[in-house]
């Protein structure tokens, strides 16, 4: 994408700020609206997508979205529904329940084999493509690509074979039975602001906590490499690809990395305070959901929500465990550093930062300073993609879900915020992908397609069967030529 990174090069020079009026971009055409149910068996929730474009066509490309409960979602490019599984571990699904893309499930799969509940199911979070993968140890083994899957609910990674001509496809599930938990034990970062009788270190971690694999993305290669975060915690996974029986994959831990939750920052007359972010509950700490890998530039971009976005260069070289501080930070959200009341609610605190008003009584206050608060992104920062990469720099686009915007970043030995745009229609945004591939007129300089956690309501929003209505989600495909040119001629 040479011509892309022209384009950014040339425009760089006018970035736009996001106190000015944002541009608008229209979507090509939106998926229909998921209906989900607070609690509801298998209820869709859309959350990440990822395109899979077709080697042989690229007009029969795939666009893959999660859906939480309900599954994997497969799209074509024309937004039609072509496919829609539930997770091997799903509840029961009858007629009288809300309804799920997939349908009705009558024999419910078993829980995750580690829930001592019996209540935890399949989960998926994130997907991303690896393409070109070898089923097996033989060097002449079938190859093939893979859709790969951060199941939460289960604490495990999974995988899907596209094969558009395959009768039960284009998804067929080709996850080793023997697959391990991704995050067996986790590392307890207790904050001294609002203390929850937790002691810092590693702890066993049950699955059925739900601080597992959470984020996800895929470097290509002979080898591919997986990059997961955990839910509610600061730590995050490189796994190797494996070959398992019979054609099916498993994986192994290749690195881990340990990012600071708490930090010591410098006030605007140089004076240093203790600050961590403000915890919804005491035991959830930050947590990072987008993440992505330059692959030209060796380099791991995170996004952790509430704190923003750090960059870890020459990542391969890396040891096998990485301790993360704040010197890998490079473009903090804007609530980063700042004063706040956290304010007890039940066993959860309502978070406000640079409050106007005094505390009240049972208020936790934080010390805080603007001086390093960002200047563009909204918590959360949710997703994040790269749109092209040259030797020393990388073009990224990046979800501030906090306000529904997009923003440019140009990354190479310093950072710059190229600009922003909205997409309409679209709020609380989650997952992204781009991909530099033509897909057909509608999309010559690539497809771009976002979450719309704002999507339109149903008619009806009672409830159904008891299940209280819980929102709306969808993705929009987008024409990537009309997001870049709100960077200006």
């Amino acid at each position: 994408m040479k011509r892309v990174m022209m384009m950014v090069l040339a425009a760089s020079a006018i970035a736009v700020s996001t106190a000015e009026a944002q541009p608008v971009v229209q979507p090509v055409l939106r998926t229909a609206p998921l209906f989900n149910y607070e609690d509801a068996p298998a209820t869709p929730d859309a959350d990440d997508p990822a395109i899979w474009v077709n080697p042989r066509n690229h007009r029969k490309s795939l666009v893959i979205g999660t859906a939480k409960d309900a599954g994997l979602l497969v799209y074509d490019l024309s937004g039609r529904l072509v496919q829609a599984m539930f997770p091997p571990n799903a509840p029961q699904v009858l007629a009288a329940d809300p309804s799920t893309p997939a349908g009705l499930n009558p024999a419910p799969g078993a829980p995750c084999v580690d829930s001592v509940s019996g209540e935890t199911f399949g989960r998926y979070n994130n997907v991303d493509i690896a393409y070109d993968v070898r089923l097996g140890s033989r060097r002449n083994a079938p190859r093939a690509d893979v859709a790969i899957v951060s199941d939460r609910g289960c604490d495990r990674v999974r995988f899907f074979k596209i094969d558009p001509d395959d009768p039960d496809g284009p998804l067929v599930d080709i996850t080793s039975p023997g697959v391990p938990r991704v995050f067996p034990r986790r590392y307890e970062q207790p904050s001294a602001l609002q203390p929850s009788g937790a002691a810092e270190g590693w702890v066993n971690n049950p699955v059925d906590d739900q601080n597992t694999v959470y984020g996800l993305t895929v470097v290509q290669g002979q080898v591919p490499q997986v990059f997961v975060t955990e839910r509610e915690r600061g730590l995050v996974r490189q796994l190797a690809v494996e070959p398992a029986a019979s054609g099916t994959l498993s994986y192994r831990v290749v690195r881990t990395f340990l990012f600071d939750t708490s930090f010591s920052l410098r006030d605007e007359h140089g004076v240093r305070y203790a600050w961590t972010p403000c915890r919804e509950a005491a035991l959830e700490e930050p947590q990072s959901e987008g993440l992505v890998v330059d692959g030209v530039n060796d380099t791991l971009y995170v996004a952790f929500e509430t704190i923003g976005l750090y960059k870890l260069p020459r990542v391969s070289s890396l040891p096998d465990f990485v301790t993360v501080g704040k010197e890998r930070l490079i473009e903090p959200v804007k609530s980063f550093g700042q004063a706040y009341h956290a304010t007890p609610d039940d066993d959860e605190f309502e978070c406000e930062y640079a409050p106007e008003d005094p505390p009240s009584a049972g208020d936790i206050v934080a010390p805080g300073s603007g001086a390093n608060a960002g200047r563009f992104l909204e918590a959360d920062l949710e997703g994040l993609t790269i749109v092209t990469s040259v030797p020393g720099r990388t073009l990224m686009l990046a979800s501030s879900q906090g306000d529904s915007s997009f923003h440019f970043y140009l990354i190479g030995g310093t950072v710059r915020h190229l600009g922003s745009f909205l997409v309409d229609g679209v709020g609380d945004t989650d997952g992204v992908h781009y991909v530099p591939a033509a897909l057909g007129r509608q999309y010559p300089l690539g497809l771009l397609v976002v979450q719309n956690g704002d999507a339109p309501e149903p008619p009806d929003t009672g409830d159904v069967n008891g299940f209280e209505f819980d929102g709306s989600t969808q993705f929009l495909f987008i024409d990537f030529a009309d997001a870049l040119r709100t960077l200006g001629d």
